[in-house]
């Protein structure tokens, strides 16, 4: 917990007291902790795994929003009284929770405002990059925006294994996370696969070496 962003500036004894009102939870690989339209009940804290937050559409195509790993917060609101949530997430793959009720929630926030400042910062953070991937689909070239999104995974969603850092998603996710079509991503994955520093796979992508992956950031300029 001291390490989340949720946490930050509490101490250890502190984080100890709010994890006693939390209780544990185990999430099976594509189970669903909350669905789009559903009433807001509960706050998520990921200690192991993965979470896919999407959206439906009014005409029934999903789209990914975020990718949540270890220590990130999932269900987090600015004010959830009376809200519904905007959005379904499903563990990618099995996961490890903290979950408190938002009714009991409400007296550890006022017992540490902190939290409250941190929630904040979460759904500042979280606008900033909406901002910039959407800049990014309008202005920049598609490998580029796939290596920026790569690179943001591997951050918030890579698992390290033999030879490299593996983001469990299908061509098909990329494709729609960077606006894109999956004749496009696989075509530029087949090309950095020949360069040999990805890897895809069916349902996934191994990055080789991170530092040729960014530097197509700089080559798509």
């Amino acid at each position: 917990m001291t390490g989340s962003t949720l946490f930050s500036g509490l101490s250890q004894a502190e984080c100890r007291d709010i994890a006693l009102c939390a209780r544990p939870r185990l999430f099976a690989r594509d189970e669903l902790l909350f669905m789009q339209g559903q009433p807001i009940k509960s706050l998520v804290l990921i200690e192991a795994g993965s979470v896919k937050l999407t959206q439906l559409s009014p005409g029934g195509s999903e789209v990914i929003l975020w990718m949540n790993g270890k220590g990130e917060a999932v269900g987090v609101q600015a004010d959830a009284v009376s809200g519904s949530h905007t959005c379904s997430a499903r563990a990618m793959e099995k996961s490890k929770a903290l979950v408190w009720e938002y009714s009991r929630l409400q007296s550890v926030l006022t017992e540490h405002p902190q939290i409250r400042k941190n929630i904040n910062q979460i759904l500042s953070n979280r606008l900033q990059e909406l901002e910039e991937r959407f800049r990014e689909i309008a202005t920049e070239r598609v490998a580029k925006r796939l290596a920026l999104t790569l690179l943001r995974l591997m951050r918030q969603v890579g698992r390290e294994q033999h030879g490299g850092i593996q983001i469990s998603l299908s061509r098909e996710e990329l494709a729609q996370m960077t606006g894109t079509t999956l004749f496009t991503i696989s075509r530029i994955l087949s090309k950095w696969s020949e360069d040999g520093f990805i890897e895809p796979r069916r349902e996934s992508v191994v990055i080789r070496d991170s530092q040729r992956l960014e530097r197509q950031v700089d080559i798509e300029l």
